[in-house]
C-alpha cells in the first residue's frame, strides 16, 4: 500500500483532515498511535453490572425513542434486555442513531455504568464490532475524524498497513532484551489482545523511539569527530597573558564554575585534531555571555573571525553592548548585523567579532569558510533551515551552543549525545535571591500600591509580562499586553511612566523603547514574553507575570531571571485567575524553588517536554509514545545501543533513524 487513496473510504476531503494530524502516508497512519485506552473486554450479564464499571453487554433492543425536551434538547433512549434483565442506554443529540439501532436487533454495547434518574444506565455507549468486547483505542482526533473512525479504518486495514514493515533490530538482540517483534507491537498498539501484551507493545515502540534519537546523536558525534578545524588556534604565553589581563579588568570576579567552563572551551579550541561541538548550559544570570566573549577573544588573538548568532534583535543588541563595553578599550573590532542594521561583511577584518541575528544566515556565501568560531545562543529557537547554517561550510568552524534553558539529564542523555556539555552551575556570589510570591486575587491591588511606592522610594523599575499581545476571544480571562498597558497607565499607575513592547512593534521602535527603559526614562515596561531572553537591566528589580498559569515553569523561571541582576533586592509576583489546584501547586513550587534544573525536572515530570521548554523552542522533538521523564526506558535504550555498537558492526542504523516517529533534535548540526 503506497497511498492513503488506496484505503476504502478515504477521499480528498478525508485526506485534508488527515493532513491536520500530519498523516500523509499509510505509514503515518500506522504510526498514529492511540494516546489512551478504555477496557471494554469485560462482557457481563445485565443483572450483574456495577456502577462505574466499564463493561460490554449484549442483548435485544426492546425499544428505541427520539425524545425532544422542552428546552430544545434531543435525547435518544434505548432499552436492551438479555435473559437476566434489562438496562437503558442514553445518547444526546444523535438522532441519526435511529437508522442504525432498530427494535428487535441483537447488538453489543460498551460503556461505563452510571446512575441516571436513579437507574443503572449507560450514557453515550459505543456499539459495533470495532468498539465493543475489547480494549478500545482512543486516538488524537481532529474535526470530522473521531477515534471511532480511526478504529474502524485501522482495524480493517491493519494487515495491509503492516505488509511493508520490516524488523529494525537483530533477532538475537530482540530475544536478549525480551522485546516484542515490531509487527506484533504495531498490531497490538492498535488492537490490543490484553493489557499485558499492550504494555509490551508500548515498551517496544517507546524503546525504538528513544533509540532512534540516541542513534541520531551517536552518528552525528561519530561524523563530527572526523572533522578537523578550519583554523588551528593556539594559546601561547603571550595570548594567555592578554586573556588574564582582560579577566582581571572585568568589573566582577569569574566564578569557579565559569573558570572551569572557559578552560574546557579553550581546550577544545586549541585541539588541532577535531572541531569543537559543545553545549554551554547555564541558568539565567549565571554569566554565559562573558564565557562566550572570552572564547571570541581567544579567536581574535589568533587573527581569526568569530560570529555569535542570537534569536532576537533585543538579545543581539544586548550582546553587542556587552562586547563593546568590555572589548572596546582594547580596540577590538566588534560589529552588529540585524534585520534593521546592515553591514558590509566583505569589509569585516579577519580577526573581527560579528554579533548577529538570523540575518547573517542569508549572507553565508560571503562568510563561507571564513568563520573560525561560531556561537549560537538559544539554538533551539531557530528553525531547521536556519540551523543548517551550522554545516553549510566545507570546513566547519568550532561550534559553541549556549542555552539558559536547564535541560534535564534524561533529555541530555537522549538528545545531546553528539555534544560535549559544559554547565555553569553557580551564580555570581553577589547575587541576591529573587523573592517570589503567588499573589491571591484579593491582594493584587495592594501589590500594585506597594510596587508604586517601591519605585518612588528606590528609583527601581519593573516589568509586567502578559502572555498575549491582543485580547483572545476564546481565552478572555488571559491578560493581553495592549489592553493591560491601557488599564495600568490610566487606572493603576497614572503617576508613573509606562512603556509597551511586543512582537508586532517594529524592531527599531522596540529597541528604542528598550533603550528608554535602560536610560531610566520609563518606570514600568509592559511586555509579552519577548523579553524572556536578552534583556539585562540591572535597575529592574520587580517583575509581575500576569496569567502565570499560561506558562510552563521553565519559562516562568526564565522570565523571573530578567530581574535580580543589580544590587537591589528583587521580587517576582505571579498573578493568576485560575483556581485549579494542580495549577496552584505548580506555581507554589516555583515560589519556593530557584534552581533551574530542579524546576525543569519538575516541569518535565508534570507537564511534558513540549510545555517544559515552551512551544517556541522548535528543536525539541515531539515524542508519540515514549517519555523523557522515563529514566528506566532511557537507560534500557542506551544498553541496547551499546550492544548494537559492540556486537553488530554491520548494523544499518538508518533502519531506525529514517522512521517517521520523531522530529529532529536540538544540537543536530
Amino acid at each position: 500500500m503506497d497511498s492513503l487513496y488506496q484505503i476504502p473510504g478515504v477521499g480528498s476531503k478525508t485526506l485534508e483532515k488527515l493532513k491536520k494530524l500530519n498523516i500523509n502516508s499509510p505509514q503515518d497512519l500506522l504510526y498514529h498511535f492511540p494516546n489512551r485506552y478504555i477496557d471494554f473486554s469485560h462482557s457481563v450479564a445485565i443483572n450483574s453490572v456495577l456502577e462505574n464499571e466499564n463493561v460490554t453487554i449484549t442483548g435485544k433492543v426492546m425499544d428505541f425513542k427520539n425524545i425532544f425536551t422542552r428546552n430544545g434538547k434531543n435525547i435518544q433512549k434505548a432499552t436492551i434486555s438479555d435473559n437476566t434483565g434489562k438496562i437503558d442506554l442514553i445518547w444526546f443529540n444523535q438522532p441519526y442513531l435511529s437508522k442504525n439501532i432498530k427494535t428487535g436487533d441483537n447488538l453489543s454495547f460498551a460503556g461505563t455504568i452510571s446512575l441516571y434518574q436513579n437507574k443503572k444506565t449507560i450514557i453515550a455507549p459505543e456499539y459495533g464490532q470495532y468498539n465493543t468486547g475489547k480494549i478500545i483505542s482512543i486516538y488524537p482526533e481532529t474535526s470530522g475524524l473521531s477515534s471511532k473512525w480511526f478504529r474502524k479504518i485501522i482495524q480493517t486495514q491493519i494487515q495491509n498497513l503492516l505488509k511493508p514493515i520490516k524488523e529494525t533490530l537483530p533477532s538475537n538482540l530482540i530475544s536478549k532484551f525480551k522485546l516484542l517483534d515490531l509487527k506484533t507491537s504495531l498490531f497490538q498498539i492498535h488492537c490490543p489482545s490484553n493489557p499485558q501484551i499492550l504494555s509490551q507493545a508500548r515498551t517496544r515502540l517507546a524503546t525504538e523511539e528513544i533509540l532512534s534519537l540516541q542513534i541520531k546523536a551517536y552518528l552525528s558525534k561519530k561524523d563530527w569527530l572526523q572533522k578537523t578545524p578550519k583554523n588551528k588556534l593556539k594559546l601561547t604565553k603571550t595570548i594567555d597573558k592578554k586573556i588574564k589581563k582582560l579577566i582581571k579588568s572585568l568589573p566582577y570576579k569569574l566564578t569557579e564554575s565559569q573558570n572551569k567552563v572557559v578552560s574546557e572551551i579553550y581546550n577544545d579550541l586549541t585541539n588541532s585534531k577535531q572541531v569543537m561541538n559543545r553545549l554551554l548550559q547555564g541558568d539565567v544570570g549565571s554569566g554565559k555571555t562573558i564565557v562566550a566573549l572570552l572564547a571570541c577573544y581567544l579567536t581574535h588573538l589568533n587573527n581569526s573571525l568569530s560570529v555569535l548568532i542570537a534569536p532576537t534583535e533585543i538579545l543581539a543588541n544586548q550582546h553587542f553592548q556587552s562586547f563593546q563595553k568590555l572589548l572596546g578599550p582594547l580596540s577590538i573590532p566588534v560589529f552588529l548585523l540585524t534585520g534593521s542594521k546592515k553591514i558590509d561583511l566583505k569589509k569585516i577584518p579577519k580577526n573581527g567579532i560579528i554579533i548577529s541575528t538570523h540575518a547573517i544566515i542569508y549572507q553565508k556565501a560571503v562568510l563561507k569558510n571564513k568563520i573560525s568560531l561560531l556561537i549560537v545562543d538559544e539554538q533551539h529557537k531557530f528553525g531547521v533551515k536556519q540551523r543548517s547554517f551550522l554545516n553549510s561550510s566545507l570546513k566547519l568552524p568550532h561550534c559553541l551552543t549556549m542555552t539558559a534553558t536547564p535541560i534535564p539529564r534524561t533529555i541530555s542523555l537522549t538528545l545531546l549525545g553528539n555534544l560535549d556539555i559544559s554547565i555553569i552551575d553557580t551564580l555570581p556570589q553577589d547575587r541576591l535571591q529573587i523573592k517570589t510570591f503567588l499573589v491571591p486575587d484579593h491582594k493584587k491591588s495592594d501589590c500594585y500600591k506597594w510596587i508604586e511606592k517601591e519605585i518612588k522610594n528606590t528609583n527601581c523599575q519593573a516589568f509586567i509580562v502578559c502572555p498575549f499581545i491582543d485580547i483572545s476571544e476564546s481565552m478572555a480571562s488571559v491578560k493581553s499586553a495592549i489592553k493591560e498597558f491601557e488599564h495600568l497607565s490610566k487606572a493603576v499607575f497614572p503617576n508613573l511612566k509606562l512603556g509597551l513592547i511586543h512582537g508586532k512593534i517594529k524592531s527599531d521602535a522596540r529597541q528604542k523603547i528598550i533603550q528608554q527603559f535602560q536610560a531610566k526614562q520609563l518606570d514600568i515596561l509592559v511586555t509579552t514574553p519577548i523579553i524572556e531572553v536578552g534583556v539585562d537591566i540591572p535597575n529592574s528589580s520587580i517583575i509581575i507575570i500576569q496569567s502565570a498559569d499560561r506558562f510552563g515553569l521553565a519559562q516562568l523561571h526564565q522570565l523571573r531571571g530578567r530581574v535580580g541582576r543589580g544590587h537591589l533586592q528583587s521580587f517576582c509576583y505571579l498573578f493568576t485567575e485560575s483556581n485549579n489546584q494542580k495549577t496552584i501547586d505548580r506555581l507554589n513550587f516555583l515560589e519556593k524553588n530557584h534552581n533551574g534544573l530542579k524546576i525543569a525536572e519538575y516541569d518535565l515530570k508534570n507537564r511534558g517536554p513540549g510545555e517544559a521548554f515552551s512551544v517556541i523552542q522548535h528543536g525539541f522533538p515531539s515524542l508519540k509514545i515514549a517519555s523523557f521523564s522515563d529514566t528506566k526506558l532511557i537507560s534500557f535504550s542506551q544498553e541496547i545501543l551499546k550492544d548494537i555498537i559492540n556486537n553488530y558492526p554491520d548494523y544499518n542504523f538508518s533502519k531506525l533513524v529514517s522512521k517517521n516517529i520523531i522530529s529532529e533534535s536540538i544540537g543536530s548540526n
